[in-house]
């Protein structure tokens, strides 16, 4: 019920009502999500049913792991985890019942995806006869497995990765990347989306009935203005033996995740933090009484007020740059230096949405870190806490943006390309607001990881409507869109965060 009223839950729930709808194009669309070749399938039960299913499959496993992965951390910010350490209940049961949620709130986005493809198809055409079953046994034996795979992940990587939220995100980025990886080069046996025994079929049955094609399979959303498309009749596959043990083996290896978890679960132990506490706090130096009164306050330098805001945007990138574990700065380096040897096309498509990422979690609680940590009382009562304290807070993020970006920045400028100099820069601007706005909106985090990564993911996958950086779109007309939004994004910010201070 806590996802269930979250603001991102509603904005996934949102996303995923637009994706079910997207995720079968109509036959005039400028856009495919899987192509076989020069075929794509018409649309009938089997191929709406079947291709939701498999996009499901790939989009609620990434959104998932952004959306549940903090179930575990909220028990112990809300002190229920103490409660639960001195029950009865097993570290195993507590564990699987996490699992158990994730996994339901995963199941409702599915379902929803679900409805909306049947009213989908019954709205479109009504031309082939809806069955219920080429909708209903794609979702059980393609997406259910994966959905509940990644939700005993998402406990496991709470378990092993609490004390780190960028290990959190690099395990689940891992992942994925890993399952794509697993999708495109391995046998369909161990792919772990389920997809690639649904499309090796296809890719069969057309070269069956047309022999001497070698159709290659595209999947994802592919925008390309070819009309010399061929439509082929999909009618579902054979359910195989093999393919139903690999869909009951990624079942049994996310419970074999949560056993293995049980094992190693801390149980809301915070002993070693309190001997930490205690530790520092016999270190520190507690002046006599007699040196006390040997200070002359004469001789102390005197006190200068200084009310402009320069300091606190260096305070405030000092924070961004020491947030996070330092290893994490090796691989921005190495993503700067990308950007310097790699082919311009490469690295402002791939390689810089990558890089400013990996900077999600430092962007993220960018207008919310004072709530987070209650120290909103006194910030909103600094002088002038609008146009000083956050505007230092932008800034400060929108500096590291352009810090990261500036090989790629440098290389434009040298070749006199002005215009992708300019949409990386709206683009440092626009994800920066973006995080602060949709922190404001939600009053945290969660939110902002998920529409990022989705956006990352897209960017990668040459999708224009995401292209908030310049990578794809260079168009004037583009160029001024952007930077509406952009404004737009800044206003509301300001604007919410006045109202903020006036409720306290």
């Amino acid at each position: 019920m806590q996802y269930i009223r979250s603001y991102a839950f509603l904005v996934t729930l949102a996303i995923a009502l637009y994706a079910a709808y997207s995720f079968v194009p109509p036959p005039g669309a400028g856009y495919r999500t899987l192509r076989i070749g020069h075929y794509v399938g018409v649309n009938n039960s089997a191929w709406t049913g079947y291709l939701t299913a498999m996009m499901s499959s790939i989009y609620i496993s990434a959104i998932g792991l952004f959306l549940i992965n903090s179930n575990i951390k909220r028990d112990i910010d809300t002190g229920v985890g103490m409660i639960i350490a001195t029950t009865s209940i097993s570290n195993f049961h507590y564990l699987l019942t996490k699992a158990l949620s994730n996994f339901m709130v995963l199941l409702s986005i599915m379902g929803i995806i679900m409805l909306m493809s049947m009213a989908v198809f019954m709205l479109r055409d009504g031309v082939y006869p809806f069955e219920m079953s080429q909708f209903i046994l794609p979702f059980l034996f393609i997406t259910i497995p994966s959905l509940f795979f990644i939700s005993a992940f998402a406990v496991a990587a709470e378990v092993f990765l609490y004390r780190s939220s960028v290990w959190m995100n690099t395990a689940c980025l891992g992942l994925l990347i890993a399952a794509m990886v697993m999708h495109t080069n391995v046998h369909s046996n161990i792919d772990f989306f389920g997809v690639k025994a649904v499309t090796m079929t296809m890719q069969h049955n057309l070269i069956a009935a047309n022999p001497g094609i070698h159709p290659e399979v595209s999947m994802g959303f592919i925008f390309s203005k070819k009309n010399n498309l061929i439509a082929f009749t999909f009618e579902g596959i054979q359910w195989s033996a093999l393919f139903l043990l690999n869909r009951l083996f990624w079942m049994c290896a996310g419970l074999l995740l949560i056993i293995v978890s049980s094992r190693f679960f801390h149980r809301f132990d915070i002993s070693p933090i309190v001997k930490k506490q205690k530790k520092t706090s016999s270190d520190l130096f507690i002046p006599k009484a007699s040196q006390i009164k040997d200070i002359k306050l004469s001789l102390l330098p005197h006190i200068k007020p200084s009310f402009g805001i320069i300091p606190l945007i260096k305070t405030e990138f000092l924070l961004l740059v020491r947030k996070g574990p330092r290893w994490l700065w090796l691989v921005n380096l190495g993503g700067m230096i990308a950007l310097i040897f790699s082919p311009l096309t490469f690295a402002h498509q791939f390689i810089l949405p990558v890089l400013w990422f990996l900077q999600a979690g430092r962007w993220s609680d960018l207008s919310t870190k004072e709530k987070t940590n209650n120290i909103h009382y006194f910030s909103y009562a600094s002088y002038k806490p609008l146009t000083r304290l956050f505007s230092a807070q932008l800034i400060a993020g929108i500096l590291l943006s352009l810090l990261l970006a500036s090989p790629l920045l440098l290389r434009y400028l040298i070749g006199m390309q002005f215009l992708s100099a300019g949409m990386i820069f709206i683009g440092a601007l626009f994800i920066v607001l973006a995080a602060a706005f949709l922190g404001l909106l939600t009053g945290g985090k969660k939110l902002f990881e998920i529409l990022f990564f989705l956006c990352v993911y897209s960017n990668v996958n040459s999708v224009p409507f995401t292209d908030y950086f310049g990578a794809l779109n260079h168009s004037t007309v583009y160029v001024m869109d952007m930077l509406i939004a952009t404004v737009c994004l800044a206003l509301f910010s300001f604007q919410w965060r006045k109202l903020e201070m006036k409720r306290l």
